[in-house]
């Protein structure tokens, strides 16, 4: 008997290192090649060649995915990839940027999530609809038809019991404009992905998702400041003489606007006295430039 104990210690002494190593050696894999399949799609030569290779990443993504442990691995040797995991753990999200030719962008994500008592883990693929959406601002949405954007930070609130996760965005829209935007998601009863909800209270009334566009020759900043629980970003005004919503001549005032969180919405306050947020701003710019630096 305490032979065969002891050949079983040696076995799984010997075996179980294996085992590990052999894993560590798939995610590497799959790490160098997704790495190198979200360069070409940022910076193939042609629409041509960024798809196909974007269709591979996805497809290459859609199966690590599958792998066991993975949900543990933390990717650093991606870039080309942002990887936000929420701060309470319960899921992160992959995210990237397909750039066109023509200026415009297209944006991928998966969200993956993980159950700790199964131990085991589980994704949703986001499908990007953003220019079939019909009022976006005031529309509840699901993975199947995301409003596409790159994600640079995710915020965790709670209010009675219910968690909203409210993401800053940066979307590059097309040659003439660039927006920012928030959005939130939050799970309706069966645990499923919705994006967008009635806790954006603003002077115009109550928005689902918050939307800001200006000119694409402008440098705007968003970013959150945690001690008072307030999302600020620049106040946005067009040029002299220019009609509202003619968004390609809204620039940057010299003031700031924001959100802040109470009683479970986000409550719009402005001209924000931001005395030094140089800080902030780097850290933002530095979260949207991981995703585009090939461009």
């Amino acid at each position: 008997m305490r032979t065969k104990l002891i050949y079983t210690f040696l076995i799984s002494f010997f075996v179980s290192p294996y085992i590990k190593a052999q894993s560590d050696s798939d995610f590497l894999f799959f790490e160098s090649r997704l790495q190198s399949l979200a360069e070409m799609a940022l910076s193939g030569e042609n629409d041509s060649m960024r798809e196909e290779s974007n269709k591979l990443l996805i497809e290459e993504l859609e199966e690590l995915l599958l792998l066991d442990g993975n949900y543990h691995y933390d990717f650093k040797n991606i870039d080309k990839i942002n990887i936000l995991p929420s701060s309470d753990k319960k899921f992160r999200l992959f995210n990237w940027v397909l750039p066109k030719m023509d200026g415009t962008f297209d944006y991928f994500a998966f969200l993956q999530f993980y159950n700790k008592r199964k131990k085991e883990s589980h994704f949703y693929k986001l499908v990007d609809v953003s220019d079939s959406i019909d009022n976006p601002s005031y529309q509840m949405l699901n993975n199947g038809n995301w409003y596409g954007a790159f994600y640079f930070d995710i915020i965790h609130t709670k209010f009675q019991k219910k968690d909203y996760y409210t993401f800053l965005a940066w979307d590059g829209n097309n040659a003439q404009t660039t927006k920012k935007i928030i959005d939130v998601l939050h799970f309706d009863e069966e645990n499923r992905p919705i994006f967008g909800a009635p806790i954006f209270k603003m002077n115009d009334g109550t928005h689902y998702r918050i939307i800001l566009e200006y000119t694409s020759g402008a440098s705007t900043t968003m970013n959150y400041r945690e001690k008072d629980q307030t999302i600020l970003y620049d106040h946005l005004v067009p040029l002299d003489g220019v009609e509202i919503g003619m968004y390609e001549f809204y620039v940057p005032s010299l003031s700031y606007d924001g959100l802040s969180f109470k009683n479970g919405k986000w409550r719009f306050i402005e001209d924000i006295p931001v005395f030094n947020n140089k800080r902030q701003d780097a850290k933002q710019s530095k979260r949207i430039q991981r995703g585009l630096q090939s461009q």
